[in-house]
């Protein structure tokens, strides 16, 4: 083994003391004048690491054990963490992960965005920190000629048979253990294996709502390769069992033939019950609340009522009058674009989404707003052919954040306030850097959507350098 204080090289085996974390949850040391990140771990934390990377500044390794504990780490609610992937900081205090994720956003905007001296509020946290996902997206597997339904195992492919999940509710492991129990009870029934690419079951994907009491359940297969469509007529008669003994409300089968490993139908049947949910946002002050309806591919906040203190905490921040014309970019379902409409002249929103605009002016009606327009197409073509003027514009991207070219776009536009709301702080650094030729920010609040992950929501508000 290659001790501290020698020089090492790709595939050395080392044993150090985790100093911090970088954005993103990864673990890093300092050693030999160069930077050691690490796939996992927590500051303080004596481990062994292997290295799988070394450039001339900064190394990568994989956390192959952990030696000693860290002074402030907690034991892990889940008896599968650290081998399941699905949330990595059970062993973390709640507010020493807020702690964490409040620097995440400084070291973005400073580090990508050259923002100096700004003040970040301290997260927003989530109302619950266990049991607050409503939705979350399991694979099938194989196991010795057992078909397991999960999540994947860290840092693989291969899918971890889930006995117990903190993140959703308890109502979804049992859905888990009667899915798993069907299956294997049906032999026309096999799972999907991504490197022969032969088998039928691939994902299930369950969405629940915290206020309205409805559950929808999604399986995603290949095509039915068995003569009288054998697979096909058993995921009918799943979905029947989960209705009669789970209370499905609706149950869905998607076809998915693409080899691409993602939860997500080419085509979707309903086979039981509505095409798709209505949740209830519940603010906290005296904004009414907002019904909101989403289809089964739709996208939607997946913490319930932290996303209530997410769109009425960016609303606040637009500090509207009542006289404004604002956009919405990328709004889904309609979620921001409606928070806002009651203080706004008109909104203005649009999103790529046909299916995501068809839900968006369903939730118009559904609230009885009616000052709001929804626009389906590319947001660059939607911010060139618009002939109106904004005051105040909303953005919430994807991940990757915003194109290059509507940066450029909306900074032709040149509304005086700009409200940027991302689950990626280093991209959302990154358009901030582009903006500041024109804006100054103004006010950082991150909201906590993701408890037990790395993962955080930041709310940025930018406004025109006059």
């Amino acid at each position: 083994m290659t001790t501290k204080d020698s020089q090492f090289a790709k595939g050395d085996t080392l044993t150090v003391t985790i100093d911090a974390l970088a954005t993103g949850g990864k673990a890093l040391t300092r050693l030999d004048g160069m930077v050691i990140f690490m796939d996992r771990g927590l500051p303080g934390q004596t481990v062994e690491v292997k290295i799988t990377k070394k450039k001339k500044r900064f190394a990568e390794a994989v956390l192959v054990k952990v030696i000693s504990d860290a002074p402030d780490q907690i034991t892990p609610r889940c008896n599968h963490f650290g081998v399941c992937g699905g949330c990595l900081w059970q062993n973390m205090d709640y507010a020493k992960q807020l702690e964490w994720k409040k620097r995440f956003v400084s070291d973005s905007l400073k580090r990508i965005a050259g923002a100096e001296n700004i003040d970040i509020n301290d997260p927003i946290p989530s109302p619950e920190t266990f049991y607050y996902r409503n939705k979350m997206e399991f694979a099938f597997g194989d196991k010795h000629g057992e078909i397991v339904v999960g999540l994947r195992r860290y840092g693989t492919h291969n899918v971890v048979d889930l006995q117990e999940c903190y993140l959703q509710t308890e109502r979804t492991v049992e859905i888990l253990n009667l899915v798993r129990e069907f299956v294997n009870a049906t032999p026309a029934l096999t799972a999907y294996d991504a490197n022969a690419r032969r088998g039928y079951l691939r994902f299930l994907v369950i969405r629940e709502t915290k206020h309205t009491n409805q559950c929808m359940v999604q399986v995603i297969t290949t095509k039915d390769t068995t003569n009288g469509d054998q697979q096909h007529r058993a995921i009918k008669q799943l979905g029947q069992l989960l209705q009669e003994r789970m209370n499905v409300t609706t149950f869905i089968h998607s076809l998915r033939t693409h080899t691409t490993q993602v939860a997500y139908g080419e085509k979707t049947f309903v086979v039981l019950g509505q095409k798709s949910l209505t949740e209830v946002l519940n603010f906290e002050n005296s904004r009414p609340s907002l019904s909101l309806s989403s289809h089964a591919d739709g996208f939607f906040q997946v913490n319930t009522d932290a996303t209530a203190r997410l769109y009425g905490e960016a609303v606040d921040l637009a500090e509207l009058s009542g006289t404004e014309n604002v956009w919405d970019l990328y709004c889904g379902v309609g979620g921001i674009a409606l928070t806002a409409a009651p203080d706004a002249a008109d909104v203005f929103a649009m999103e790529i989404t046909a299916q995501a605009i068809a839900s968006a002016n369903e939730n118009a009606t559904i609230n009885n707003i009616s000052n709001v327009r929804f626009v389906s197409g590319d947001v660059r073509n939607v911010l060139s052919d618009e002939p109106s003027q904004p005051d105040v514009v909303f953005v919430d991207p994807p991940r990757s954040g915003m194109n290059p070219e509507v940066v450029e776009l909306l900074m032709k536009r040149s509304p005086k306030r700009i409200v940027y709301v991302s689950c990626d702080p280093a991209t959302q650094a990154r358009d901030i850097a582009t903006l500041s030729k024109q804006y100054k920010v103004t006010a950082v609040q991150p909201v906590d959507m993701f408890p037990q992950t790395a993962h955080i929501e930041n709310i940025v508000r930018l406004d025109l350098i006059n």
